[in-house]
């Protein structure tokens, strides 16, 4: 039996177990057998009342006879319990969506394992307290056909649909979780900032426009993959491509891991100076200053390479990037994800004039230690918006559904008892099943649909813009995120309207049921009390 989630797994166990021990009690107490002797009982009394005579014990003989073999029935199915119908005769699995890695999802079970905290925090679901030599996993007939049945359409409902998947919300997920873990990358890409691209932007600012290349107009034209806010963050295309920027400025001070380059690095000596020379006693640094070009691009010790690989997360999200969204070239898709860690660092200008050599003074220590807070503290508050937004919420909707689920195991045995084995008790337990059951497959439609918004919302956008798009969302200004709120506000509107909808729907349907049967009862009994001849007076059966 296929279900909707990993909590699902437990609260099916656990519902079920809590209902048996209810069982239990009313059967091993004998009131399970009171509603039969309250039916005998009220149609005798509802006989007294109409007056029913001599005559009328026929009728009352068979109303008590039809009444007794509907709650035989309804008890059978709906109450009593049989091996048959155990849980554990049915594999009951759960298998998840395509991981953020992108690997084929694995199916779960209770009986295999879930390969997750869920097998150590409850790994009283398949044994112990339920074990397989008790009856607390024991499920009524009726109960268990219309959960496998709900399963097994919900089921073939995602099948349907399951060549229609969007993964861009998974991107935007994984862009959101990211954070710079790396306070030496952290401090690597604020020097970056500070003595790379703070210069070459100011450098532009103060350039004669006209002077640029055609490359250069190209990649700042409207409609490019880069556009005119190329120049606002540190890996610009334009600075890395146009001449006298990137490939001409270099590091203010030594890079460590920057092997020293004298044809780069023309500053240092190769050889020891002759005493009396203004050279003498010069040493090098322990570590060269490269271009920034190289100290962005270079494939093992540049900033682009390490904001994309600083973890495992980011290399997935890497990998997922390249994998869903378009690009002219790997070197572009890198670039878009390395914009993100841009925005998530946050680095703030520091002076390199407060920098002298390797060492840094008090002062610039001091200065140092005050930016990693403040980025510490723009980490928090990105983390605090992320727990504010609608993921929390959409993440709870399953687990929220499985918990209701248990309480309707729980409840409904006990309910069918309450009512006295009634059938319209059996019909109102089914629907409520079947409701919250078909919840999983609104969710499935709201990402389906969602993910036919963002096509439409977003037609012909390279990756590039894509990934810009989803990081202004992440940065203090935001400018241009109304497209994102209303995709986020629809998505939520159909996490929550739906079911709700649904819901509603469906309980109208069963009061609506529930009604109709309640009057044509009243018609029967009121044309049968008429019909056998006793005394009371004729009353007139209709709707107003």
């Amino acid at each position: 039996m296929q279900l909707d989630s990993y909590l699902e797994l437990f609260t099916t166990m656990y519902g079920w177990a809590f209902a048996n021990i209810i069982g239990e009690i009313l059967v091993g107490t004998g009131l399970a057998a009171l509603p039969f002797a309250l039916i005998v009982f009220n149609a005798w009394r509802e006989a007294k009342e109409q007056g029913m005579g001599f005559n009328g014990a026929l009728s009352l003989l068979e109303s008590i006879q039809t009444r007794l073999y509907t709650a035989l029935f309804v008890m059978s199915v709906c109450f009593a319990t049989t091996p048959i119908t155990s849980l554990h005769n049915v594999n009951l699995s759960y298998t998840p969506t395509r991981s953020l890695d992108s690997k084929e999802p694995q199916p779960v079970s209770l009986k295999n394992g879930t390969r997750s905290s869920y097998d150590a925090a409850m790994a009283d679901a398949v044994s112990g307290a339920f074990s397989k030599s008790g009856n607390l996993s024991y499920v009524p007939a009726w109960w268990y056909s219309v959960m496998g049945i709900s399963s097994g359409i919900n089921s073939a409902f995602r099948a349907g649909l399951s060549s229609s998947t969007q993964d861009l919300r998974i991107v935007e997920d994984m862009a959101r979780m990211a954070t710079i873990e790396d306070p030496a990358l952290l401090h690597e890409l604020q020097r970056f900032y500070s003595e790379c691209f703070i210069p070459a932007r100011s450098q532009y600012l103060a350039m004669d426009k006209s002077t640029i290349s055609a490359t250069g107009k190209t990649i700042l034209a409207e409609g490019s993959a880069y556009g005119p806010t190329d120049v606002d963050w540190v890996g610009s295309q334009f600075f890395r491509t146009e001449p006298g920027f990137y490939s001409t400025n270099r590091s203010y001070n030594p890079v460590p891991g920057w092997a020293i380059d004298f044809s780069r690095d023309t500053d240092y000596i190769q050889t020891p100076a002759p005493e009396g020379t203004p050279e003498a006693g010069y040493v090098n640094p322990d570590w060269g200053r490269p271009t920034c070009k190289e100290w962005w691009e270079s494939s093992d010790k540049g900033i682009r390479e390490r904001l994309t690989n600083n973890t495992a997360a980011w290399r997935r999200l890497t990998e997922k990037v390249q994998n869903t969204l378009t690009f002219k070239s790997s070197n572009e898709a890198k670039d878009s994800v390395a914009r993100l860690g841009f925005e998530k660092a946050n680095p703030v200008f520091v002076s390199p004039e407060r920098i002298m050599g390797n060492d840094y003074g008090n002062g610039t220590n001091l200065l140092r230690t005050i930016t990693g807070a403040a980025s510490t503290i723009g980490v928090a508050n990105k983390a605090l918006d992320a727990s504010l937004s609608m993921v929390p919420l959409l993440n709870a909707l399953p687990m929220i559904q499985a918990l209701v689920l248990m309480a309707l195991y729980l409840f409904l045995p006990l309910i069918i008892f309450l009512s006295g084995y009634d059938l319209k008790v059996m019909f109102y337990g089914t629907i409520a099943l079947f409701t919250v059951k078909f919840w999983a497959v609104l969710w499935y439609i709201a990402r389906w649909v969602d993910a036919r918004l963002i096509n439409a919302m977003y037609p012909g956008f390279s990756g590039s813009a894509i990934m810009q798009e989803i990081t202004q969302s992440f940065s203090s200004a935001q400018p241009q995120v109304y497209k994102r709120m209303i995709l986020n506000i629809l998505l939520m509107f159909m996490f929550i309207g739906l079911p709700l909808m649904w819901s509603a729907i469906l309980g109208w349907i069963g009061v609506k049921v529930g009604i109709d049967s309640d009057w044509l009862n009243q018609t029967r009994i009121m044309t049968s009390g008429a019909g056998s001849g006793s005394r009371s007076v004729p009353i007139k059966i209709g709707k107003k």
